[in-house]
């Protein structure tokens, strides 16, 4: 990355400093298996100490449950927010977006629909999350993604309650509420910063905009593919996010 001169030197001054990554595609690469998402021990140990710093707050900003982050990382000293942002949880934090609790059983309701319909297509995995559903079409054949999101779109259409966000290889069915991952870090910078904590948000995902986008004093890092609206600087892949946080822990 760019300019770590300038970003040790914002490290080094700040009081308070919290850390948020998104989860596939930054600290883990991509698989064909979403299930099959590892983080690899070295990068997990990293997160651990630098979560051990008094100065310090980690936060793993990710489309997956809570839960499932939290079977992937397992430590307990950092805040999960999963669902973009939708559920928080960590050491005295506990959250939930209100208007997407409420919409739990059409949310399932779709779900099942949706499995239905698509069942067909070989490769599309339907994943429901309680508070959103994923619909994966990364083992897909191609003439079948088009099918896929014909129908997620006609299904999401006819209910009102839910809109469609863009993923990576994936159709990310959301309650239409004004919430995001943006949402969601403004939530913990206020109930845990200092009033001037220096911000650092790595992601690869189009959802990530938001955070960047409430985030234009922070360091904010797009993850994979340069093109980005709000992000400061950019990173190719897990692999450089990996030599970034051990940067970030001896700079730090």
């Amino acid at each position: 990355m760019q300019a770590l001169t300038e970003v040790e030197e914002r490290i080094r001054s700040a009081r308070q400093i919290f850390l948020y990554l998104d989860f596939d595609g930054t600290l883990a690469p991509m698989v064909a298996d979403p299930a099959a998402a590892r983080l690899c021990p070295e990068a997990r140990e990293t997160l651990r100490r630098l979560a051990g710093r008094g100065s310090w707050t980690v936060t793993i900003v990710s489309g997956r449950a809570v839960g499932d982050l939290y079977a992937r990382i397992g430590l307990d000293g950092l805040i999960y927010a999963g669902n973009h942002g939708l559920e928080i949880s960590g050491p005295n934090l506990h959250f939930v977006e209100p208007e997407a609790a409420a919409r739990r059983e059409p949310l399932h309701r779709l779900a099942l629909e949706l499995a239905v319909r698509l069942r067909p297509l070989a490769g599309v995995l339907v994943e429901y999350k309680r508070l959103t559903v994923s619909v994966h079409y990364r083992r897909a054949a191609a003439a079948d993604i088009a099918k896929a999101e014909a129908a997620v779109r006609e299904a999401v259409a006819a209910g009102g309650e839910f809109r469609l966000m863009p993923g990576v290889q994936v159709f990310e069915i959301v309650p239409r509420a004004n919430w995001h991952k943006g949402a969601a870090v403004e939530w913990i910078n206020r109930r845990l910063g200092n009033g001037d904590a220096l911000a650092i948000y790595l992601g690869d995902d189009a959802s990530d905009e938001d955070a960047f986008a409430v985030l234009p004093d922070g360091i904010t890092v797009k993850v994979g593919s340069a093109a980005t609206a709000h992000a400061r600087y950019h990173l190719s892949g897990p692999g450089e996010v990996d030599e970034f946080l051990s940067w970030l822990e001896q700079a730090g």
